[in-house]
């Protein structure tokens, strides 16, 4: 039978040797509540031109702030956990879509193609964009990952187009979403 002082020192022994779990960041999911929208990560904005499908998402050109005006809605699908399509503001027949190169396109919305739909999660969301002041960020260090393919959104190395590639924790790769100033 074993003693108390066997187990009590089996107890200590098996604490000090003890591995630390990794570290836990909690992350959240935004609630767009049909707000329009900026996407910057870097200095990098979600841009296009012309807005029509078939066009490449590129950086956006416009002058500062980069959230001077929203371009895009962020809508959820109903999923949980939470997925999303993301709509060109002025045309929402017209969503992300990931192209056979990897790159962001515009597409015409169609609900059974799984390159149109992604997950967001990030390190920081205020309450809603609708209560975010003009002008202000309400999600970052935003991860946006295919929910196809599993690859995540990133500025391609240029720094011209938006891409997807393999997940790695780096600033083309991680996004905040801001409301319009105007």
């Amino acid at each position: 039978m074993l003693s108390v002082a066997a187990v009590f020192t089996a107890c200590i022994v098996s604490l000090v040797s003890a591995t630390p779990a990794p570290r836990q960041t909690a992350q959240c999911n935004p609630n767009f509540e049909g707000a329009g929208v900026s996407i910057i990560a870097g200095g990098v904005e979600w841009g296009v031109s012309p807005v029509v499908a078939g066009t490449v998402l590129n950086r956006n050109l416009g002058g500062f702030p980069l959230n001077a005006t929203a371009e895009w809605h962020v809508q959820q699908t109903g999923a949980f956990p939470p997925t999303y399509i993301v709509k060109e503001i002025n045309h929402n027949e017209l969503v992300v879509d990931i192209g056979a190169n990897g790159l962001l396109t515009l597409e015409q919305i169609d609900s059974s193609k799984a390159t149109q739909i992604f997950q967001i999660s990030c390190d920081s969301c205020s309450s809603g964009a609708s209560s975010t002041p003009g002008g202000g960020e309400f999600a970052n260090g935003c991860k946006i990952v295919s929910a196809a393919s599993g690859s995540c959104v990133r500025v391609e190395h240029a720094g011209v187009n938006i891409g997807t590639g393999e997940c790695e924790p780096v600033v083309a790769q991680r996004w905040d979403f801001w409301t319009a100033t105007a």
